[in-house]
């Protein structure tokens, strides 16, 4: 008995990828503070949550699209290529879901730029202060573990 260790790997980093995601979704994102006394911890959860409720159905959708629902779906689908490939690699049945996969990873790093860019103008604005919280960084992770996992099913 061999253990595949390549597709051992893969299958774990798809795991772990798909664990950070959801830490990043529900732990505390940005820690905005005011005068140094209110302080308010966002998940990305409780932003979609807040947004809903106050009235910005269109976003609330849009940031739970891009940001929980086609990570995930990228996540399955790479889940099941690594799953039902043969040995050596994507053959041909694999070209098309490939081309999909590819199109979805376009979208990857995008929420990760407005986060940084919120932060950014909170701070440079003088409104609050803002800090990075775990949420980001597991967010983060994923994106990454996400990207060496599609790295991984494409090449041989």
């Amino acid at each position: 008995m061999t253990i595949d260790w390549r597709r051992f790997l893969l299958n774990f980093t798809i795991l772990a990828a798909a664990v950070c995601l959801v830490l990043g979704v529900v732990l505390p994102i940005v820690r905005l503070s005011r005068l140094y006394v209110w302080t308010n911890e966002h998940s990305m959860a409780s932003v979609i949550w807040a947004l809903y409720q106050d009235g910005e159905p269109f976003l609330a959708i849009l940031i739970a699209v891009f940001s929980i629902l086609l990570p995930a779906i990228k996540l399955l689908y790479l889940l099941a290529m690594a799953s039902l490939d043969g040995e050596g690699g994507p053959g041909a049945q694999w070209k098309r879901p490939l081309k999909h996969l590819e199109w979805l990873g376009k979208w990857s790093m995008l929420d990760v730029l407005v986060l940084a860019l919120m932060v950014f103008y909170v701070k440079s604005s003088g409104i609050a202060d803002a800090a990075t919280m775990p949420g980001l960084y597991f967010f983060s992770a994923s994106v990454v573990l996400t990207m060496l996992a599609y790295g991984w099913v494409r090449s041989p």
